[in-house]
């Protein structure tokens, strides 16, 4: 930095203080500047920030795999129908997909078919309807995030030994 930048930022820092109320400390504010004339970044260094970037977010993206992976029908919390009829409206929208229990109140605004398919159903079991769609692997991921639990094996109709079979789950 050179001297004539430094004089300059002392007298503003002075005409700053002496502006203010004197109880205040000013001991340990400093002022610092960077001249953007020096800084030359080059394309190497963006192109490794970028590659660094995409790393980050791989890693992030496999660690939330893993951890839908990890987590087992023991974690999942049992929830009933009864219960599940409660949650259905725009502020509170639940679904029952495969047995499976989702909150998709997040999701409705963001939901590619509008918000009023998913609350046409909030509340009920929509399996049918999710896979009468047809409804890609990403969104079956998708919805993955969402889910909050399932329901008790005798309110099954998918997930049971001689239950209904659905080709796409």
């Amino acid at each position: 930095m050179s001297l004539d930048r430094h004089h300059q930022q002392k007298r503003c820092y002075r005409t700053f203080a002496s502006e203010t109320d004197s109880s205040m400390d000013f001991v340990n504010l400093t002022f610092r500047s960077l001249d953007l004339a020096d800084v030359n970044p080059s394309r190497e260094d963006f192109l490794q920030v970028e590659r660094d970037s995409v790393a980050e977010r791989n890693d992030t993206i496999r660690e939330q795999r893993c951890r839908l992976k990890e987590k087992s029908r023991d974690e999942l919390r049992t929830i009933n129908l009864a219960e599940v009829a409660y949650h259905d409206t725009p502020g509170d929208c639940w679904l029952v997909i495969y047995d499976y229990v989702y909150d998709c109140t997040e999701f409705l605004k963001s939901h590619p078919g509008g918000e009023d398919v998913l609350l046409e159903y909030a509340g009920r079991d929509a399996t049918l309807a999710f896979v009468g769609t047809g409804h890609s692997a990403v969104a079956r991921a998708t919805l993955e995030r969402y889910k909050i639990g399932e329901l008790p094996p005798e309110e099954r109709i998918f997930r049971t030994p001689n239950g209904l079979k659905v080709s796409e789950f």
